[in-house]
């Protein structure tokens, strides 16, 4: 089957994912069981369901969803990238560390050892670059997961067309029996 069908529902799916996700309030959706990549990958399944002249698979529109969510790790970071560098700065490290510090007031149990670990971590100065590798590695690798998901129950939901590409929900007279041909006599 050809892929052609997949590339622009992807896209559209990816790129709301991506925006959604990279908002500062809005985003937050993602810390609740992935919303907006399983919402991206519905949202490309459903894209895909109705542009396929073809009956769509779950493998299909989890192909879709897969796309989606690596298509949105990309938007994402590309929105979320410049809100951190304007938030942090790069090589200002200060709020950060004033944050730290206050936790480890709250904290006083914490390791010793892995405290100094992480102040000399936040001390870097190409530490939100680290952080913004870092995050866009675990995007990629959760919202192509969530987003394959959100692709198979897209196409579950959206998918009505048997097999030979008629829809499910109309109701077809039988076929007409098949008579034997007549028998001959020897």
């Amino acid at each position: 089957m050809n892929n052609a069908y997949i590339l622009k529902p992807a896209l559209i799916g990816g790129v709301a994912l991506g925006v959604l996700s990279a908002l500062p309030v809005i985003g937050s959706c993602n810390c609740i069981c992935c919303a907006w990549a399983i919402g991206g990958g519905i949202l490309a399944a459903y894209l895909y369901v109705r542009e396929s002249p073809f009956q769509v698979t779950m493998g299909r529109g989890a192909l879709a969803g897969l796309a989606a969510g690596a298509i949105g790790s990309v938007v994402c970071s590309l929105f979320s990238i410049p809100l951190l560098f304007m938030k942090v700065g790069v090589g200002n490290s200060a709020m950060l560390m004033e944050r730290f510090e206050d936790l480890m007031a709250k904290n006083p149990d914490f390791p010793l050892e892995a405290r100094q670990v992480i102040e000399d971590i936040l001390q870097r100065s190409d530490f939100v670059i680290i952080f913004a590798i870092m995050s866009f590695l675990g995007n990629i690798v959760f919202f192509s997961l969530f987003a394959m998901l959100g692709g198979a129950i897209g196409v579950a939901i959206f998918e009505k067309r048997k097999q030979d590409g008629t829809p499910s929900n109309v109701n077809h007279p039988p076929p007409p029996p098949v008579m034997p041909p007549p028998s001959l006599p020897y």
